[in-house]
């Protein structure tokens, strides 16, 4: 199965565009979303744009050279690739049974995507199992609550995280 990371955004709430860069115990995120994603056996594509072009150099997966536009980008990206295809944002920090999960949940929504809840709140990890050309893609909401999980779109996010995994040793 695909996934792309979505990882061309400009990072305007955190006031940098790498914080996919940032470490988590001597980890870089865009690594730990990478491993964990392939240990998933998952095909990996980035998804960049000029705003992350640092990521060019990655090297364990495809890219797909976005406008910076997300949707655009992300429709880009998911016609590129097989269905179902897996969407996951480069600023994500989550347990790896929580991928299982809500994958095994969205298996059987019948619907064209489903989209993660986390703890109440969007997760940046969706599943295609139809190109999203129009708007009227029919989608299900599959929420899951669990600790570990960070989305990082602020500095105080990234801070929490830091503390978290600091008393938690390491994303599993």
């Amino acid at each position: 199965m695909d996934a792309i990371i979505m990882a061309g955004g400009v990072g305007s709430r955190m006031g940098t565009c790498k914080k996919m860069l940032l470490e988590i115990n001597g980890e870089k995120i865009i690594d730990m979303i990478v491993k964990q994603l392939k240990e998933q056996n998952f095909r990996v594509s980035m998804c960049i744009s000029k705003n992350t072009e640092f990521l060019d150099y990655y090297p364990e997966v495809a890219k797909f050279y976005g406008k910076g536009n997300y949707t655009e980008d992300l429709k880009y990206a998911i016609s590129q690739c097989s269905l179902p295809v897996l969407v996951i944002s480069a600023d994500l920090i989550f347990p790896t049974d929580l991928l299982y999960k809500f994958i095994k949940k969205a298996d059987l929504t019948g619907t064209g995507v489903a989209t993660l809840i986390v703890n109440g709140e969007l997760s940046g990890i969706s599943m295609f199992f139809e190109k999203p050309e129009d708007e009227n893609l029919q989608y299900k909401n599959i929420n899951i609550s669990t600790s570990g999980f960070f989305n990082l779109n602020r500095k105080e996010d990234y801070e929490k995280a830091v503390k978290y995994y600091k008393n938690n040793s390491k994303v599993e």
